[in-house]
């Protein structure tokens, strides 16, 4: 097979590739467990998303076959956000022929989103990958891991060590734990999002008053806390969870995890995502599901040794010019 020829899609092209990347990714979220209102969910989200960047071309991988006629042998889509804020190019998918994968068709599909992006002026390109897909994680492994989603079917409620009492938190230690945690998920997001502190702060101050606009009362959430009995000066509780109730059906999200720095290294993330899982439990849920901004293996190493998974990651490389 002769050199691959990037070209602009036509609709027809254009419209074929589109019906079966929404599939895909339907199945792909199937696998994860969602059932097919919460798919049908995300992949409208999805579609709407890419609708509404800027920039969103389709290109059609054409190569000349043995019988000397050009035969389409893939498709690539991207998209492109050129808000002075954050612009970037986003690689929604690469899809090659199963009869010529392996052959470095994909790897040229990605190079040619990548010179796309630097003649649109576009710093860098961002991705979301199965890792557990070994052709893609293989694919971008040049690109930085900026976020991993993770999850675990729960059974059993779990115990909690011996010493240690969870309660819901109150209302008078709500205002300084939501201080505390704004501060720490921006820092986060600011790696994570390509955004500035000042950036990542707003957004992050947003985001809280959206999600928790009547505090720990705000209904399908729940922040509970773990007593160690030996808290330090000044503190009620030595780690926090924040959950998400029915956020999709049967399973519920952490929005948050922590542990007071003066109680860091005495098991207290294990214990405290212990009593989340009860708390799923307790709530109807089954499955419990979490997001880790960066390559941050410590967390990662938690939760995989509590039995998550990770289902996606998030992925970005910064271009050179």
């Amino acid at each position: 097979m002769s050199d691959i020829v990037v070209e602009e899609a036509s609709a027809r092209d254009e419209a074929h590739w589109h019906a079966d990347w929404l599939e895909r990714r339907g199945e792909q979220w199937r696998r994860q467990g969602l059932v097919d209102a919460d798919v049908a969910g995300h992949v409208d989200r999805l579609d709407r998303m890419r609708a509404d960047t800027a920039l969103h071309p389709v290109w059609t991988l054409r190569a000349t076959g043995p019988s000397g006629d050009a035969e389409t042998v893939g498709y690539v889509a991207a998209g492109g956000r050129t808000d002075p804020a954050g612009r970037r190019a986003l690689l929604y998918d690469i899809w090659v022929r199963p009869d010529l994968r392996r052959r470095g068709i994909a790897s040229a599909a990605r190079a040619h989103v990548e010179d796309w992006a630097r003649a649109n002026d576009l710093p860098r390109v961002g991705t979301t990958i199965d890792p557990n897909d070994p052709a893609q994680a293989a694919l971008f492994g040049s690109y930085t891991i900026t976020a991993q989603h993770m999850q675990r079917t729960l059974d059993e409620p779990p115990d909690l060590p011996e010493g240690l009492v969870g309660r819901a938190m109150t209302e008078a230690e709500f205002p300084a734990w939501r201080e505390q945690d704004v501060a720490g998920y921006a820092d986060e997001i600011a790696v994570g999002r390509a955004l500035s502190p000042e950036e990542a702060l707003a957004q992050a101050n947003a985001e809280f008053d959206e999600l928790l606009p009547d505090g720990p009362a705000t209904a399908q959430h729940s922040i509970w806390v773990l007593e160690t009995g030996d808290e330090p000066p000044g503190r009620t509780y030595s780690a926090v969870i924040w959950l998400r109730h029915h956020l999709e059906a049967g399973r519920a999200f952490v929005f948050g995890v922590s542990v007071v720095p003066e109680r860091r290294g005495r098991g207290l993330g294990r214990a405290v995502m212990r009593l989340g899982e009860r708390a799923v439990l307790a709530a109807g849920d089954s499955v419990l599901a979490l997001n880790v901004f960066g390559p941050n293996t410590p967390a990662i190493n938690l939760y995989t040794s509590l039995g998550y998974h990770v289902t996606d990651q998030s992925r970005v490389r910064e271009l050179t010019t």
